[in-house]
């Protein structure tokens, strides 16, 4: 079969993470199966290569026409043997290409001392990054074959794929924008961020002495229905079926849109969050005494925890006559990362906190202790623009609002959101913000990470929890 553009820039591409797709019939399984085949046959076959292709549950690799159908009929050709007990195609040099699943945290267990030369995730949206992460781990050579991994997806909006590859995708038309396609950047992560660099970054080794690469390469290389004219030739019906799809599916699955989602009964209908990200030159500056008001709210959590902590939330709304805009810091970190993060957040020269801005953090329960943290570090650290604006006279307000999270989030962002006065600064922190108003769909439950959108709520009502901290002063004397 004759590859499309698309699908020969996967197979040359040198970066270590390599996303391909969006639209269905992109041909993204035969891609991800086709490309480890260079080292189980011909002049490259290498005996000891060892690849793995995954999908999340153990059906969605056995299921009639899935990926395991497909791999017999492709490696068949080639000597290939199927081992029903290891899940695996031999090839007769040697070279073994293996079949897994990882539905629960608990299978990633069943990978652990694997050694892979080449990875592969199919529909990459269906798995948390956690897992990604953990199986890219187990990428290690014996074949002397540089470790690689093909993550295939189709777009979702709730995915962590989306903040992975916004730099690739239009924050306005939520699609692949056809210049970047293919362009290698490199990142490193420093949870819950990506942090994106135009050239591999070098640290000097503590064990060695000598410089190491710390960054992964990475790249993105979008495709729809249109690239496979194989399949529009064999099923010229697939496009039409694809079409009486809802219009949410339709935008995912025949436009490759990722302001679509797979999600539904949210709060908010995703219309509202088109055409609302704008470039740091936009953030308004203030020109004059009172044009401009900034409004800084910190949600801290309960402390660092990698598996499902909360995560804090330091986000500046600067509010103007007509629109309010919105910048923010999302992570989970201990109580000390927390201060440290929201005076070098407040120190932003596009936001840097002065007198007329307002600065409040949630005072509930333990993080009353908080305002006394940040008083503490301001008299230590004197040349930050949150230390002088304390030490002239500004207070942090307390916010103690008893009304329920939900409708608290519900009150703040509600009619701002519906009326579309909102702008989020383009970044991955305010992306992460803009992703759990997305996901937000006002009903209580664990594990539920709505703290970005709390603490922008609380910015909405900031002048009124001051109003209220001042007259509980009054009473109290």
């Amino acid at each position: 079969m004759k590859l499309s553009d698309p699908q020969y820039r996967v197979l040359v591409s040198e970066a270590e993470w390599v996303g391909y797709g969006g639209a269905a019939g992109s041909g993204k399984s035969h891609i991800v199966t086709l490309d480890m085949l260079r080292h189980c046959q011909g002049p490259h076959a290498n005996p000891m290569f060892r690849g793995l292709i995954m999908r999340r549950t153990y059906p969605q690799l056995t299921k009639s026409g899935a990926l395991l159908d497909h791999c017999r009929e492709m490696y068949r050709p080639y000597g290939a043997i199927y081992n029903h007990t290891r899940n695996e195609f031999e090839f007769p040099c040697g070279a073994k290409i293996a079949l897994g699943s990882c539905q629960f945290e608990k299978n990633l267990e069943d990978y652990q001392g694997a050694q892979l030369d080449a990875l592969a995730i199919d529909e990459a949206t269906q798995w948390p990054l956690k897992f990604v992460q953990y199986l890219w781990g187990r990428a290690r050579s014996k074949s002397g074959v540089k470790p690689r991994m093909k993550l295939s997806m189709n777009p979702d909006n709730d995915s962590w794929l989306y903040r992975f590859l916004y730099w690739w995708i239009s924050t306005e038309t939520g699609l692949p924008i056809p210049e970047r396609s293919g362009v290698i950047r490199h990142f490193r992560y420093v949870e819950p961020e990506f942090h994106w660099y135009d050239e591999p970054q070098y640290q000097v080794s503590a064990e060695t002495g000598e410089p190491e690469c710390v960054t992964t390469s990475a790249t993105f290389i979008g495709a729809t229905l249109r690239d496979n004219t194989h399949l529009m030739q064999s099923d010229p019906a697939y496009r039409q079926r694809l079409e009486q799809m809802s219009e949410d599916d339709r935008d995912r699955f025949l436009n490759g849109c990722w302001l679509a989602s797979s999600k539904t009964g949210a709060e908010w209908d995703r219309e509202l969050f088109t055409n609302v990200y704008i470039p740091l030159e936009k953030f308004p500056v203030p020109k004059h005494a009172n044009d401009i008001v900034r409004m800084f709210c910190v949600d801290p959590s309960k402390g660092r925890s990698v598996k499902k902590g909360d995560y804090s939330a330091i986000v500046c709304m600067a509010q103007t006559s007509e629109l309010a805009y919105v910048d923010a810091d999302l992570k989970r970190r201990s109580p000390s990362e927390i201060i440290e993060d929201l005076f070098l957040f407040c120190d932003q020269e596009h936001h840097r906190i002065r007198s007329g801005d307002l600065i409040g953090i949630e005072s509930t329960q333990f993080q009353s202790i908080f305002r006394d943290l940040i008083m503490n570090y301001a008299a230590n650290h004197l040349d930050y623009a949150l230390s002088k604006y304390l030490m002239s006279g500004g207070i942090i307000i307390p916010v103690e609002d008893m009304l329920k999270k939900e409708m608290r989030i519900r009150r703040g962002l509600d009619k701002r959101l519906t009326q579309r006065e909102f702008r989020f600064l383009e970044n991955p922190g305010t992306t992460l913000l803009l992703q759990q108003i997305k996901q937000f769909d006002g009903i209580p439950g664990v594990g539920k990470h709505d703290d970005g959108p709390d603490a922008l709520a609380m910015c909405t009502q900031l002048p009124r929890y001051e109003q209220e901290y001042w007259e509980n002063l009054r009473k109290e004397k």
